[in-house]
Order: structure tokens, then sequence, then C-alpha cells
């Protein structure tokens, strides 16, 4: 029998013999790390930068370990966009590589992703019979099927996905839903495909329930793509927010637990019992949405109501930033709640209990069904108790969503929790092309809490110094925009910019990224651009981000206003995307309580969170930025940086020098775009 090294040589040997594909030792020398990993249950970090090949280097050795010893590979990736592309287009590839009988191989998303049946019948039952041979039944299949407008297609789909809690297998469509039907398929997978979210979800849902089986079930490598992201999908899963629409949404919850248990219930002779116990929930949550809107009228400043450690609530930036809201009056509400579902759930186990004296049958059948929505209600339980009782490095704050009052808990130290829940209990790697900073992986390590074994940083597949050119407008062209901002001349910042850009766009012929970290600020330039009617330009909506990339990747010669969905991700190879225009350093500015409490706590422990934290995120996400220029080794094109604080401050250095080595640097336009060779017709 080979050996998963040979296996995976003999793979990418027949890689290269494929029409359009070339060999990348670097992605073989990934490949055979990420293989011995697997093999010694080991973990890992390395930075694979953009054009490696990353995502077959993933798969191939997770195919050998499949075909060879049946090891669960489960490899997450930041969005749906990029794990379908795993799935649709990679996967295919990879398994193509290999002779003989193929490992199991399935592809699992959120619930939310995919579209419900009984929904599509009842909102758009003209759609459920051409639904029934989609692949995966996702939100892009659905949407490509209801040929609607834009909106139309989103409101639908609001309708149609499957709900956040259902009846599961008592479900009459349970054996043809999208949703389950994928995670059977994922428990007996030896390759499962998702995202970062679910690996939290599965990681929090095994945490909670003492032997639970989480979403997974039991894997044995872990594989984190686009690793830089995944901070931020932690902090989204470990976060509760408490606001008016989700009390609705529980009451919900129950109301639908009342339908589905009711036959049992009157099968029992207890129907009138059961009707009192979930009225009375419905009317205590009612309750607490009315202390809840209250509690909005009262709060004149939204803002921190208590921190952990607790001592974080004596930082002079916190206690600036506390919220004029009563602490005891919304400790009230969200106690109520606490009481309300667990009051619930002890009420629907008895009455379980007592059913099965009278009907053990229809009882067990019953509590079946009533098994997600418990678990729905008593997570709700837990979190509105943990807004009050926080762990670890977290804060609970007040605020609005539109005129709603809204309570939120946010976890701002990940590395306790993540070690906790995922890289204390299964071999992993993590692997990003831009995870290292300055040449060294302290900060991912210090922010995520990973422990590797072993590290790397692999060479990139691009010649930098031809392929690119790095260009920074004159002294003076641009002013500092702190300095605008502060003095209230941000509108001739504005029209600065929109001549820079101008002039870019000109020069490249369209084919132009800018990059902006604020959409006041994208949207003030672009109310000042000049640009003749055949360049086309594309701004950013605050909705179908997916449709505008579209739309730039298919009109040649049109350029694109981009906000933090485009820094990362985004992939636009060929003559499409000829110029990236970083336009600011994007730097965190501490006005959410969120960024305030972090930045508090780094100061206790002794570090400057300017360089410890704000530098290092502002420099990941240029070096993010930066690397949506060249995506294919025949790629060429111009990086721009408009902020002068590159070069008048002194970590403008520090900055520059985490971007690729060896570009010549340029202070006129055309130059630039004449050393890498592009056309420059239009002058």
């Amino acid at each position: 029998m080979p050996s998963p090294q040979e296996l995976i040589e003999e793979a990418f040997s027949s890689l290269s013999s494929k029409s359009g594909f070339t060999a990348r030792p670097a992605q073989i020398q990934l490949a055979l790390l990420l293989s011995d990993l697997i093999e010694s249950k080991s973990s890992g970090l390395f930075e694979a930068p953009t054009g490696l090949g990353k995502s077959l280097a993933a798969l191939v050795p997770a195919v050998a370990h499949a075909v060879l010893n049946k090891r669960r590979t489960v490899i997450a990736t930041y969005t749906n966009v990029l794990a379908e592309q795993y799935w649709r287009k990679d996967l295919p590839l990879a398994l193509s590589l290999f002779e003989g009988t193929r490992p199991k191989a399935q592809l699992l998303m959120g619930r939310q992703r995919y579209a419900c049946l009984i929904s599509v019948a009842g909102h758009a039952p003209e759609l459920r019979a051409p639904l029934a041979h989609a692949e995966i039944g996702h939100e892009t299949e659905f949407k490509r099927l209801a040929r609607l407008p834009i909106r139309q297609a989103n409101q639908l789909w609001q309708q149609v996905a499957v709900p956040s809690v259902c009846p599961g297998r008592f479900c009459p469509d349970y054996n043809e839903c999208f949703y389950y039907s994928a995670r059977r398929k994922a428990e007996a997978a030896e390759i499962v495909i998702t995202n970062h979210s679910v690996v939290i979800q599965d990681a929090v849902m095994k945490n909670s329930e003492e032997g639970g089986a989480g979403l997974l079930g039991d894997y044995d490598f872990l594989v984190v793509d686009e690793a830089h992201d995944f901070p931020a999908a932690a902090q989204n899963g470990l976060e509760f927010e408490l606001t008016s629409g989700k009390l609705s949404a529980l009451a919900s919850v129950g109301q639908r637990l009342y339908s589905i248990l009711s036959q049992a219930a009157q099968a029992c002779g207890d129907q009138e019992r059961w009707l009192t116990v979930c009225t009375g929930f419905q009317g205590e949550i009612h309750e607490c949405q009315q202390e809840l809107m209250m509690l909005g009228m009262q709060m004149a400043d939204p803002g921190i109501l208590t921190a952990s450690p607790s001592d974080l609530m004596d930082h002079p930036h916190v206690s600036r930033n506390r919220t004029t809201l009563s602490m005891r009056d919304a400790q009230l509400v969200a106690k109520k709640i606490e009481q309300a579902t667990g009051r619930f759930d002890m009420a629907v186990k008895d009455a379980l209990d007592r059913w099965k004296a009278v009907d053990p049958e229809k009882a067990n059948r019953a509590e079946e069904s009533a098994r997600n929505y418990r678990l729905y209600i008593r997570e709700f339980g837990y979190g509105a108790n943990a807004l009050f009782s926080p762990r670890g490095v977290s804060v609970t704050h007040a605020g609005r969503e539109g005129q709603d009052p809204k309570l939120r808990l946010d976890v701002i130290g990940l590395a306790e929790p993540l070690r906790e829940m995922i890289w204390d209990r299964v071999p992993h790697a993590c692997v990003s092309a831009t995870a290292a900073l300055d040449s060294s992986f302290d900060f991912y390590r210090r922010v995520t809490g990973v422990k590797p074994l072993f590290e790397e940083i692999l060479p990139s597949p691009f010649d930098h110094p031809t392929q690119a050119a790095l260009y920074l407008p004159k002294d003076g062209a641009i002013p500092d925009p702190a300095i605008a901002r502060k003095e209230g001349r941000e509108e001739s910042y504005y029209r600065a910019l929109a001549r820079e850009l101008s002039e870019i766009i000109v020069a490249c012929e369209g084919r132009t990224l800018a990059l902006f970290h604020s959409r006041k600020e994208m949207e003030g330039v672009y109310a000042f651009m000049s640009l003749p009617p055949e360049l086309p330009l594309l701004i950013q909506a605050r909705q179908n981000v997916a449709a505008i990339g579209e739309k730039f990747v298919a009109i040649d010669n049109s350029s694109l206003f981009g906000l933090r969905s485009f820094w990362t991700g985004f992939d636009a190879p060929g003559e499409t995307l000829s110029c990236v225009v970083l336009v600011r350093i994007p730097f965190e500015t501490p006005m959410e309580p969120p960024q305030i409490a972090r930045l508090a706590h780094m100061q206790q422990q002794g570090l400057d969170p300017f360089m410890e934290h704000t530098l290092p995120v502002a420099k990941m996400m240029m070096r993010q930025g930066a690397g949506r220029l060249l995506r294919r080794v025949s790629d060429r094109g111009v990086i721009a940086l408009l902020d002068p604080r590159v070069k008048s401050k002194r970590y403008g250095e520090e900055i520059l020098n985490n971007l690729p080595t060896g570009m010549r640097t340029f202070d006129d336009i055309r130059d630039a775009v004449g050393f890498v060779g592009l056309s420059t017709s239009l002058f």
C-alpha cells in the first residue's frame, strides 16, 4: 500500500500534466506539511501567499488520508462563497487526481443558508418542483430559479429559508430537507467543506452539551483556511444580543412548540393545562418585551453596562463610555427572561412526563419533536443569564437597533475560549495568506490562543518586482486624513482623493478596485469623481455585495469603490483588475464598546494598544487589500497607497515592509502603469 506522501506526490504529478496547470513547489510543500500533521495528529500555522493554490494543498492530503485510513478532515473557510468554490470547483479537481474508490465528501453550511421545502410550498409553490432538483438547495440556487429583481428575491428568501429552529426529523419533509440531508451526509463523510461559523457553532454545542455530537460529529483534523478571518467569526459566534425582535422570535418558537405538542396533549387529556402553560410563557415574554422597550425610553446615551474582568469598569475610557441606562433595571429584564425560559422548559418536561404515563408511544414521539425547540429556548435563557455573568474578557453594553433598544454581550478575549473549545480538542492547521506580520506569527498566536507545534512561511509564486509596482502620490497631493477630519476640512480631503483616483482610473483604463475604510468617506469621494463615460464607476451598496462584484468582473473597463467585503476574499484575476488602491490605512477607531473595552484591557496589562493591536490589525488588512491585485502568475498591475501617513509617520515604514518585497516605487501613476506594461491608450 502506498504511503500518504506517495499518493500526494502522484496526485500533483497528475495535476501538472493537465492543461493550464503548472507545478508549484510551495503548493506541494504545504500539502506534505498538512499530511504530516494529519498523520501525527499535530497542529500547525502556515502563511500560504496568494496564488500558491492552498485550496488544493488542503484537499489533496485530506483525500489521501481518507483513502488510506478513513481519517475525517473538516476544511473551513470564511465565507459561504469560498466554501461553495471549494465544493464546486476545487474538490472535484482534487478527487479527479486519485484513482480507485473516492472518499465521501459533503458541503455543510448554517441552516439558514438552505431553503425550507415547506416554506417554499407556502410562499413560492411554483418553485417547489424545480428546487427539488437543486444540488444543495442554497440561497444562490433558489434565487437563480426565482429570477426576481434583487430586492424581491431577498424578501422572498427571508420567508423560505430554514428557520432558526424546526421540528427536525418529525417534519413531513425531513427526508428531502436540504439542511438535514447535508447534516446526515456530513456525519458520514470523510471530507467536510464548511465555513468558520459552522465550526464555531459546532464547538459551542459540543462544549455546552456533555457528549454532544454538535453539527460535524467527531473528526480527526481541522483545516482553518482564510485563518486571518477566524477571530471575527469566533467573536460573532460567541456574542449574545437581546432585542425586541429576538424576543418575538422566542415567542414564535414557543407558539410553534404549542402547536406541535397539542395533538399529544389532547390525546392525553391535558390540552387545557398545556394551553395554560404556553399562553403563560407568551405573556411573560410579551411583558419582557414591554420592559425592554421601557428601558430604551429611559436610555439617554448608549454605552457600557458591565465588563469582565470587573476592574475594567474602573478604567477611565470605560467609565467615560458607560450608559445612562439603569444597570439594575437591565439586569431585572435579563433575569426575567432567564427565569421564564427555565420555567417553560421545565413545564414542557413535566407535561411530557405526565403524558408518558398515559400514552408512552405518543409522548416519546412528542419529546423527540420538542427537542430542537427546547434546546433553542434553553440556549436563549443561558444567553440572557450570560449578559450579566460574563466570563473571560468581555463587555455587556446597551445600544439601539434602529429605534429599538438592545442589550449585547461581546467576548473580546478569544484566546481562552478558542483553546478550550477547539485548539485543545482537535489537531488543526491554520492557513492564511497574511497570518504573519513582520515575518512573525506572534500577533496571530496572541489573538487566537493557538499554539502550533509547527510554523512555516511559504514563498510567493509571484515575481512582485516585475509583475507589480507601488504608487505613492507626491508629498502634499493628499491631506492627512486625521488632520483634515480634526480641522473640519473633510471636503477638501475628499476632493483631493477624487482627483487622484480619477487620474489613476484613467491611467489604468478603468480596471481599478479602490478599497475604503468607511462608507462616509467612500460616498464623499464618489460625489467628486470626474471620469469619461467610457470608464464606468461602480460603488458598493448597502446590500448585494456579490452582485456588484460580479458586475465589476463582467465589465472589463469598469472600476469599483468597495468597503470591508472587498478587502479580503474577493477574486478578480486577469485584466479585470489591474490596480488596487488602498485609500486610507484602516485603523480601528475605538468608538464601539467592544473596541473601547479591548484597548482598556490591554492598557491594564501594560501593553500599548496602538502598537500591539491597532497597528497589527491595520498591517494585516493592508496585506489583504494588496493581495487582491495578483491572482494568477500572468497578472500584472499597480498597488496604490493614497494615505500620506505611510511616508510621514514612523509606522508607515512598518506598513510598507509588510507589503510584497522588491516592488519599484513611483510617484507618477503613468510611470507605474508603464513599468508593469499596462495599456495607456487613454493618455
